[in-house]
């Protein structure tokens, strides 16, 4: 599934995966499930992995869209919500891009964190190096550098 996400409450947190051709199908349908379920809580920091990301099939229409859903989904959220997004590539830079830029122009209370790592992420965030733990054993490739 090109979309995987992951609620880990012991962090206070959603942990997004993206993989392979990457779609606005799967990204609204996969996101806005997520928002459902009862262990989300607003304002939850997220984390989205981009490592295994072969194309990203989104353009401006799309990106405009998942930013309205953003700002309907963290635009109650007061103390705003910090958004990591862990290691961007040629293919997932012009996505992130045009959602850095729609962000800040629609005033979403999301701080974006462009990072290249989860080590980084973690600092971030302010969680302990043995936050690792809860994340997929595919992510702790980088558990040296903490």
């Amino acid at each position: 599934m090109p979309v995987s996400l992951t609620i880990i409450p012991e962090l206070n947190l959603v942990h997004i995966i993206y993989s392979g051709q990457v779609t606005p199908k799967e990204l609204f349908e996969e996101t806005q499930a997520c928002y459902q379920r009862p262990e989300y809580k607003p304002g939850m920091a997220e984390v989205s992995d981009f490592f295994q990301v072969t194309s990203f099939e989104i353009g401006y229409d799309e990106v405009h869209e998942f930013t309205s859903r953003s700002k309907s989904t963290h635009g109650g959220v007061d103390i705003g919500t910090d958004i990591c997004l862990v290691g961007s590539t040629k293919v997932s830079e012009p996505a992130i891009l045009m959602y850095e830029g729609m962000i800040a122009a629609k005033e979403i209370p999301i701080r974006l964190h462009v990072l290249p790592g989860y080590p980084e992420a973690l600092a971030v965030l302010n969680l302990p190096e043995d936050s690792l733990k809860y994340f997929p054993e595919g992510c702790h490739t980088e558990r040296h550098l903490l």
